[in-house]
């Protein structure tokens, strides 16, 4: 048997991961400590700088073996206690990990090792609310972090601190603050990253740049940094005349202490642990085998933490790997030709794409050609780097002259990432696959890389491409069409998607009072997981921010964003009405070459057999208050009938329920003139249909002066939505409302409990699926 410790180590790790999903450890709940004042003692085991926009340069601390002695909403006033012994009996269950952000007035820097008494206001990480949306909540418990103390204030401290681990970190804070001094800022900062793996000041511009461009992997502590350094020392003990054993030892340990010293990344410590064991084949004179080393390393992470199977991080740097040394041979053959270095990015991206499309939802095209000229800089890019970190306190004139190389390489990586990002269609987004298809395309690719390991005759390259085609066929097939709506949780604000039955895609509202930047972190990657690129329309019911101000980011970045949109559809109100973001959104789509459109009662859109009917506000309307002309919309779509409401509430509610009385009767599709994107000028009947409202979007996050009783004792929804903060100051929903509509018979969902709510129509079948509970009613 071929590879034994290779075939072992892989099945111990299947047996981790399936254990994980077959028997997951219960999720720890400290719902009851968010926001709490507490007074808790812990272990420091690793500390880290962090630059904040408003307090400047701030130490975060990282707490293990975390006992809360007491906590109130009042917060504590006595602070005359001393650290208790490790042996002492613990006051409460012992909590595993924590995030401490000190306050700024703690007297000294507490060492590593030491134990502390802090007082500090709890913080429970966020989670997902929304498909698409980073979970930070599942990534720190992946992390071993049960919270965030926020204002963190140090009570007192211990003596006893490990002085070796404390040497390095001042090692390390030394030689960033050498890295400050030659390179400027925002060069210093992804030397910073790349070198000493400390992310926190990493300019965030660049850092969104080389992550679309698809290589952020660069600023990773990796296989790249792990081999050159350590290798690059092994070699010269080896020429200075000292034995294997003694170099391998010596590198060994130099390579430890750099990734102690770095943070112990897991793609850190997965090289480490393979450069080990290449240390100890030359050492006991036995042969290096990449892949069985892999595999053991990827038993050892998993046996201490199985999550990382869903890390993207842990799948990526295993990938790449696995996919060098697996898919690399299979692809170039027995022959290594010229075009071995395409050979190998073709590889590394075939076996990442998954990676890729789960966690980013797109791929740019050119990333293959832009690693082939960024890879191979990258010796010289840590070479002088390591060279200016060293000699930078004693020849800071030479240091600097040598970081100009790494200037130039720099401002070649940013415009080559610049000129990729202006090729049209360059960037492909696909949306996530599903689970079904990424296990199909990666077995199609282990059929392909078994039979050019066991057939004598290979494969041709022209066969090759044909299978590899098919495999991506199948990764890229979308079969997610249909009509659809969508509320997602944004917080105290509104974004509705609609996806008609010919799957061209709408927004209604997209803004948050309590989310910052929420098109980039909620909206924004919902599309993409949903492989949406293009909106037909964003309907903007009204200026007020929390339903506006991700349109406004949106239009500020446009078209960089990645998004297109087509019409920007405001309500026809009166230019005395107009305040200053009704401007602005006009302003900005009209510099960005958006059509805007202005919609008022009795005007449509059509998209196939889907229709939108404004029902308000009347042409010209005119009001002081952005509430009362808010967009109200009536979609139809075979049967379905969905209100969007906005935050209509007063005379605007009274003035567009008198319309639908009035005016909107029983719909006969016939009888009804259409006129596509609601150009000016037209009116007719339209209808709610002859039976119950199928949805309903309640109006103003459900307050209780929106919404009343005649209303919905006519309209009788079927299912109430409502967009709302958690334990908003508003008291949203109130209930008032909630009981208004269960005596309406509507089956009510609220994002603060379910997340996204998505809302289906297959076939006659109206179905309902909850982000949360991952459920379907």
């Amino acid at each position: 048997m071929k590879r034994p410790l290779c075939l072992i180590c892989l099945l111990f790790s299947a047996i981790f991961v399936l254990r994980m999903k077959l028997m997951p450890e219960p999720v720890p709940d400290y719902g009851n400590l968010d926001g709490r004042q507490v007074l808790l003692e812990g272990q420091v085991y690793r500390k880290e700088y962090k630059e904040q926009a408003s307090s400047g340069r701030t130490l975060v601390i990282y707490l293990k073996s975390v006992h809360i002695l007491s906590g109130s909403e009042e917060g504590l006033g006595d602070s005359q206690y001393s650290v208790r012994n490790p042996s002492e009996q613990n006051p409460i269950d012992e909590i595993e990990n924590i995030i401490c952000d000190l306050d700024g007035e703690n007297p000294s820097e507490p060492k590593l090792g030491t134990f502390l008494r802090l007082e500090g206001k709890v913080r429970l990480f966020a989670e997902a609310g929304n498909p698409g949306e980073f979970d930070m909540g599942k990534y720190y418990r992946m992390m071993k972090l049960s919270f965030r103390l926020d204002n963190a204030r140090i009570i007192a401290s211990g003596t006893k601190a490990w002085l070796f681990r404390e040497g390095l970190f001042v090692l390390k804070e030394h030689w960033a603050k050498v890295l400050e001094d030659i390179f400027p800022p925002k060069e210093a900062s992804i030397m910073k990253a790349m070198l000493l793996g400390e992310k926190n000041g990493l300019d965030e511009d660049t850092k969104r740049l080389y992550q679309q461009s698809s290589i952020i992997h660069i600023l990773s502590i990796s296989g790249l940094h792990i081999s050159m350094i350590g290798m690059g020392i092994y070699h010269l003990l080896r020429r200075i005349g000292m034995g294997i054993k003694p170099a391998g030892l010596v590198s060994a340990t130099i390579i430890y202490c750099y990734g102690l010293m770095t943070g112990m990344s897991m793609s850190a410590g997965r090289a480490i642990l393979m450069f080990t064991l290449h240390l100890l084949g030359d050492m006991t004179g036995r042969t290096y085998d990449m892949i069985t080393a892999l595999s053991l390393a990827a038993a050892l992470l998993l046996a201490g933490q199985p999550e990382y199977a869903e890390q993207s991080g842990f799948l990526f740097s295993f990938g790449a790997v696995a996919s060098i040394g697996v898919l690399l041979p299979a692809l170039q053959g027995e022959k290594k030709t010229a075009g071995q270095a395409l050979a190998a990015g073709m590889a590394v991206t075939l076996g990442t794409l998954p990676v890729h499309l789960m966690t980013y939802y797109q791929f740019p095209l050119y990333s293959i050609l832009l690693n082939l000229a960024v890879i191979p800089l990258m010796t010289a890019v840590m070479g002088a780097g390591l060279c200016c970190m060293l000699t930078g306190d004693a020849l800071p004139g030479i240091a600097r002259i040598i970081g100009g190389i790494d200037r130039g390489i720099l401002w070649f990586y940013e415009q080559c990432c610049l000129l990729g990002g202006k090729i049209p269609g360059g960037i492909l987004v696909s949306g996530r696959p599903e689970n079904w298809q990424i296990v199909f395309y990666l077995l199609l690719l282990a059929m392909l890389v078994a039979y050019e390991y066991r057939v004598d005759k290979r494969l041709s390259a022209f066969w090759k491409g044909q299978w590899i085609l098919a495999a991506l066929c199948i990764l890229f097939l979308r079969a997610d069409n249909g009509f659809q709506v969508t509320m997602l949780d944004v917080g105290q604000g509104d974004c509705i998607h609609i996806r008609s039955g010919e799957g061209k895609n709408y927004l209604i509202d997209g803004g948050s009072s309590t989310k910052k930047d929420v098109m980039e972190y909620q909206i924004l990657p919902y599309l993409k997981y949903k492989g949406i690129d293009c909106l037909e329309g964003v309907f903007v019911t009204h200026s007020d921010g929390d339903h506006c101000s991700g349109i406004l980011d949106l239009l500020e970045e446009y078209p960089d964003m990645g998004l297109k949109v087509k019409n920007i559809i405001l309500p026809d109100i009166g230019r005395g009405s107009v305040d200053g973001k009704y401007k602005e959104i006009e302003e900005l789509a009209a510099k960005k070459g958006i059509r805007v459109l202005y919609m008022s009662r009795g005007q449509r859109i059509e998209d196939g057999e889907m229709e939108f009917l404004c029902l308000h506000p009347i042409g010209g309307y005119e009001t002081d208050e952005a509430n009362e002309y808010s967009l109200v919309l009536l979609l139809a779509y075979q049967g379905f009938t969905g209100l969007f409401t906005g935050d209509v509430e007063g005379a605007g509610e009274a003035m567009m329920w008198e319309y639908v009385q009035e005016y909107v009767g029983e719909y006969n599709a016939e009888e009804c003139g259409v006129q596509k994107y609601g150009m000016q000028g037209q009116t007719g009947q339209n209808s709610m249909g002859t039976g119950r409202l199928t949805l309903l979007k309640v109006a103003h996050h459900g307050s209780q002066y929106s919404t009343g009783e005649e209303m919905l004792n006519k309209l009788l929804p079927r299912i109430a939505l409502i967009s709302c903060g958690k334990n908003n100051r508003y008291g949203h929903p109130h209930k008032e409302l909630l009981e208004r509509l269960e005596r309406a018979g509507s089956r009510i969902y609220h994002t603060p409990e379910y997340g996204a709510v998505t809302v289906e129509k297959k076939g006659r079948e109206i179905r309902v699926e909850i982000f949360h509970r991952k459920g379907k009613d």
